[in-house]
């Protein structure tokens, strides 16, 4: 008996042991749950627990729901698109430059801001990604979840970041798509702070690079921002957090035409910056800058026989060899040597054109002077619709007001809308012409180059090139239609005067100013160049490959060189002869090289020209 009771105490003193190990062992194992900024599985739930467990674990998840996340360091916020592999689309060369920062956008002036917050912050430095506490987000993946397992998905979006004062909206899922390549898990949280609104140029990167949408929301009609974001074409952005993931990914909103929907575009934030800044280093890396033409009564005029600024049929058929028939059985006269000038002007810039027609009027226009499409590579620019929107035009689709009164469109009656809606290119020219309030300008070079938005801050501390409207020219007949900011970039045309048949000029002036911009600003850059080059040498400090890197100086960047062998490091704080020298160095810009040549021509005309004073001035000496 005594042996049995001894080994009883034994088996107690064994079980007790065990289950105060068990105990402590299980303890540190608990998991971090959804909605406290862990990385875990949704829920954290182990299938092969009983119902009861889930029901326990689920309660506790929904309580730790509302614990404070941990804040991530703040990071300039900035659009993003696309990846390799996110919606099929393949890197096949690297992006350069490969190590570019995110960028904040500088501001605009227009009621849709269309800037981001130089102070943003980044997805988890708010109490959640958006600034609101939400419920327990929904776990989805493009990849592998059912599409309609977002069906009743309906964020909220606040506009307090860029415009207070607008209540919030709520989009209505329509419908996800599979995006067999867009592996991660999101979190679909119910609240979400709109971050910007983009100009076009955004949407056109998305668009050159083959980017598909995932998701569709329905249009959320009356809404004033919406109406405001769809009539000037731009887009949108929101931070969308990834499940196990540090990297910074938005869903983009882009706003149909008609008004009838919302495209999601989903995307990381550091790909955008790096294809907007290749955008820009391409051009000067093939020696080429951005140039942009105007059509009507630059490179071409309508021909008709009404009162506004048209070439006659009967003036048009003086100058057979000018007219060229559109698809839709219009007519346009070319100004004279203009095929000349753009086979020539190609080879210097990259050629955009733009035009308050219709986007198929400026297509069929580019492609009677560009039928190879071998001159004008760069956009084919509408502003037709912001000026309708802008200047009282018609908005897609709109809807009647209850009461029979005519929709008042941007402080207009419907039927002057209608009228606008109906106005030629050559009309709607007139008008400005003849009007006595200038208009809105429709045109935008934010439109046309996203570069010009981006301002980033280089990984080695020192200055940029091209930022805000430094590069880009146009060549139009009308300041007032591009904003006040941009006009020092207009070259500004006129036609000839007592010429027979309507035509500008675009040999000798026009050739000689953009010719003497391109060899300027290219022998500046080249310079600054090789300056850069040595500055950047003098500061960067060779590192072993064991150097910890990690030493929380922000002062150090280290980097990777070309070889991938070596670690340099760059040091911000030192002050260095060529360092010093390159910062004094004013930097490139077109602006200022265009500048510099009306200084010269004007200097030169002063040199020549000479007449006596007027002979009432003569008499009063």
């Amino acid at each position: 008996m005594s042996n049995e009771s001894t080994e009883r105490e034994k088996a107690a003193v064994t079980f007790a042991v065990s289950l105060k190990m068990g105990m402590t062992q299980k303890k540190p194992s608990t998991r971090k749950l959804l909605g406290t900024g862990g990385a875990e599985p949704s829920l954290g739930v182990n299938t092969s627990k009983p119902a009861s467990g889930i029901a326990k674990q689920a309660k506790v998840s929904a309580s730790a729901s509302t614990r404070p996340r941990p804040p991530i360091p703040h990071e300039a916020p900035v659009g993003a698109f696309p990846i390799a592999g996110v919606n099929n689309v393949d890197k096949k060369e690297p992006i350069t430059p490969s190590d570019i920062t995110p960028s904040p956008i500088i501001t605009n002036s227009r009621s849709v801001q269309s800037h981001m917050s130089g102070s943003g912050l980044s997805p988890g430095a708010r109490p959640n990604a958006n600034g609101h506490s939400t419920p327990q987000p929904l776990r989805f993946s493009f990849a592998m979840s059912p599409p309609t397992a977002a069906a009743e998905w309906k964020p909220t979006l606040s506009f307090d970041a860029i415009s207070p004062g607008f209540s919030s909206s709520t989009l209505k899922t329509r419908e996800f798509f599979p995006q067999p390549e867009l592996h991660p898990f999101f979190f679909l949280e119910s609240n979400y702070m709109i971050q910007a609104s983009l100009p076009r140029s955004f949407y056109i990167i998305m668009a050159q690079h083959g980017i598909r949408h995932c998701c569709v929301f329905d249009f959320p009609v009356g809404n004033k921002w919406w109406s405001e974001l769809s009539g000037m074409r731009k887009s949108t952005y929101i931070d969308i957090r990834a499940e196990n993931s540090s990297v910074r990914w938005e869903l983009h909103l882009k706003p149909s035409r008609d008004r009838s929907n919302v495209f999601g575009y989903i995307c990381q934030h550091d790909d955008l910056v790096k294809l907007i800044s290749a955008q820009k280093f391409n051009l000067l890396k093939s020696r080429r800058l951005p140039l942009v033409l105007d059509l009507d009564d630059t490179l071409v005029r309508l021909v008709g026989n009404e009162r506004q600024r048209y070439v006659s049929e009967t003036d048009a058929a003086t100058v057979p060899h000018r007219v060229r028939r559109l698809r839709d059985g219009r007519q346009v006269v070319l100004t004279e040597y203009v095929e000349e000038f753009l086979e020539w002007a190609c080879k210097l810039y990259e050629i955009s054109v733009c035009s308050l027609g219709e986007q198929s009027y400026v297509d069929q226009v580019a492609d009677v002077l560009d039928p190879m499409r071998t001159r004008i590579r760069g956009t084919r620019y509408s502003a037709r619709q912001e000026y309708d929107f802008l200047n009282g035009g018609p908005t897609p689709q709109q809807p009647e007001a209850t009461n029979g009164t005519p929709t008042l469109v941007n402080g207009a009656g419907a039927n002057n809308a209608n009228n606008i809606a109906n106005l030629s290119t050559a009309a709607i020219t007139q008008a400005i012409v003849s009007g006595d309030k200038p208009p809105t300008p429709p045109k935008d070079l934010l439109s046309l180059y996203a570069f010009c938005a981006v301002s980033k801050t280089p990984t080695d501390g020192l200055p940029d090139i091209g930022t805000s409207f430094a590069l880009p020219l146009i060549l139009d007949d009308l300041t007032q239609m591009w904003p006040p900011e941009q006009h020092d970039n207009v070259i500004v045309v006129k036609e000839q005067k007592n010429a027979q048949v309507w035509t500008v000029n675009l040999f000798p002036v026009v050739h000689h100013v953009l010719g003497n911009i391109h060899q300027e600003f290219f022998r500046a850059y080249d310079t600054w160049e090789r300056a850069r080059g040595l500055a950047v040498a003098s500061i960067t400090i060779p590192c072993n490959n064991n150097t910890n890197s990690a030493n929380g100086s922000n002062a150090i960047d280290v980097a990777m060189d070309g070889s991938n062998s070596a670690l340099s490091a760059i040091d911000f704080t030192l002050t260095t002869p060529a360092k010093t020298a390159f910062l004094n160095m004013p930097i490139p810009s077109a602006i200022s090289c265009y500048k510099d040549v009306l200084r010269a021509t004007l200097r030169d005309q002063i040199g020549v020209h000479a007449q006596p004073p007027p002979p009432a001035l003569t008499a009063s000496v």
